[in-house]
């Protein structure tokens, strides 16, 4: 009879043991490279249900351990820029508080004060060259250039190849205040259009109302006899030029006096008041920065040429003083507003006609400072690092910042606008400095401040930290997630070795015995 073999008798069974005892030795083979490795598969068809688990976890430790890298960098230049920028507060608001300080004793403070300030200006341009990692901190969108141009350049400027000069900021100021003083009284003019007159007059061309001096009005004093010089004053038009005039009818009493309000052509309109007052004719008559004697003469006349001197010499003590700190800081301050990559030039100074003129500067006639990325986006957005997959912190910041370029304008005016010597009247100047110097300086703690941007990315640098705690503990718990899925607990994998090797061991000794039996072994 013909027997087909996979369906004789007991072929079931064979082949079924057969199957076990693989089993069992794959199941032998899988449990000891569980031991080997401490995975419980090899690949991720292994895991079985959790391999979804876990390549979901695996692409979410690559994103955490990518954010960590960013935030660790970002934290790293965060913290400098905030060192940084803390530094030119510092600087600014020291320099205020200099300033402040030596009003008792200006003479005494001045040229040092002056050189104190230059060196701060050129560590404060120094500090904004900042860079982290070869990344360049206040460049705005532009971390691979330096944003603030070289300092030597900066100060000094330079000579372009056809041998022109392009004015740094020493020449930028000393080029505005040239224009501002004209022949030393601030572009006005003193005549005597008459024996007893004194007439004080703007320029008549156009850097009236540009340049130097406005006049803005006069008043006379003289309670004693009411009508002993009488002030006129009349405003300057667009096609006019203002004047004012002084009349002697009678001679003054000594403590009469008179007053000229003088208003500089900087962006604020400052004005300052010249007061001349009435002395004996055998007193001596006094200079400073706002105010004058003059000699009651013999008659009117003399004491006409008497003002007509006194009012040339408060002139031109007021242009060395107050209009001189002014021009200073305007100068400064336009200076600063320079910006490469926006194109902005400061306004530069023609002289070509014989008189000065605004004109557009250019790269050819004036340095600029600031180098770096200058668009309509907010700094602190300029630069920003991703912290999940749905979030991000801005790290930015720019060296031209409004509040950074007032600091800079106040520690040049001061380096610039200080007295150099000792000699003339210290205390005026030094006071005009203060006024217009120290205004600007406060840009260093008052909003909107450099201490704001200070603070700005001061809370940045905290979230930064926080989220890097965050990132931190997720990362931990997916991790956790991962090892419990694809890790193999050893002392449980060892038991269930053993276990295994026990069944296999009895399986195949049975099998072994099972396969020697026979019909006469098993009757006997």
């Amino acid at each position: 009879m013909t027997t087909i073999t996979p369906f004789a008798a007991g072929a079931y069974l064979t082949t079924r043991n057969a199957s076990n005892l693989t089993a069992l030795k794959n199941q032998l083979n899988d449990l000891s490279n569980q031991v080997s490795s401490g995975k419980v598969a090899t690949t991720y068809g292994g895991l079985g249900a959790g391999r979804s688990t876990a390549l979901n976890a695996q692409a979410m430790l690559s994103a955490l351990t990518g954010y960590a890298s960013g935030i660790g960098a970002a934290q790293t230049r965060t913290d400098l820029a905030v060192t940084s920028l803390t530094q030119v507060a510092t600087l600014g608001t020291t320099a205020r508080d200099t300033l402040n300080n030596g009003l008792q004793s200006a003479a005494a403070t001045t040229v040092s004060g002056r050189a104190t300030a230059m060196a701060d200006l050129q560590t404060a341009l120094d500090t904004l060259n900042q860079s982290a990692a070869g990344n360049y901190l206040f460049g705005g969108g532009n971390a691979t250039t330096p944003p603030v141009a070289d300092v030597g350049l900066i100060i000094n400027g330079t000579t372009n190849q056809d041998g022109s000069k392009k004015l740094g900021l020493q020449g930028y100021i000393a080029e505005q205040v040239k224009a501002d003083l004209g022949s030393g009284m601030g572009r006005l003019g003193v005549t005597q259009p008459t024996s007893n007159a004194v007439t004080v007059s703007e320029p008549n061309d156009a850097t009236r109302g540009t340049f130097g001096f406005t006049l803005s009005g006069a008043t006379s004093s003289t309670p004693s006899v009411p009508t002993a010089i009488a002030a006129t004053s009349v405003a300057g038009t667009t096609s006019t030029q203002g004047q004012v005039s002084f009349t002697v009818n009678s001679q003054p009493a000594v403590g009469d006096s008179i007053t000229v309000t003088l208003q500089m052509n900087d962006k604020d309109k400052t004005t300052t008041t010249l007061t001349l007052t009435a002395v004996s004719g055998t007193s001596d008559p006094s200079v400073t920065g706002t105010g004058a004697t003059f000699a009651i003469g013999a008659d009117k006349d003399a004491t006409a040429d008497n003002l007509n001197t006194a009012l040339k010499g408060v002139l031109s003590m007021a242009a060395q003083t107050t209009l001189t700190a002014s021009s200073t800081a305007t100068a400064a301050e336009n200076f600063f507003s320079g910006s490469a990559s926006a194109g902005v030039y400061p306004l530069h100074i023609d002289t070509s006609s014989g008189l000065p003129a605004y004109v557009a500067g250019t790269k050819d006639n004036t340095v600029l400072w600031y180098q770096g990325e200058d668009s309509q986006t907010p700094a602190i957005d300029t630069q920003s690092v991703q912290i999940s997959a749905g979030a991000s912190i801005g790290t930015g910041a720019r060296a031209n910042d409004g509040s950074i370029q007032k600091v800079l304008a106040g520690l040049a005016t001061m380096a610039y606008a200080l007295p150099a010597t000792t000699a003339g009247d210290v205390n005026t100047a030094y006071q005009a400095v203060v006024d217009r110097a120290g205004g600007l300086l406060t840009s260093a703690y008052t909003s909107p401040s450099v201490q704001d941007t200070v603070t700005q990315l001061s809370l940045a640098s905290a979230r930064l930290k926080n989220a890097s705690s965050t990132n931190a503990a997720t990362q931990n718990t997916v991790q956790n997630t991962l090892d419990g899925i694809e890790q193999a607990p050893t002392e449980e994998v060892v038991a269930k070795l053993l276990d295994v090797q026990n069944r296999l061991q009895a399986s195949y000794q049975i099998t072994a015995t099972l396969s020697k039996l026979s019909l006469v072994n098993y009757i006997s």
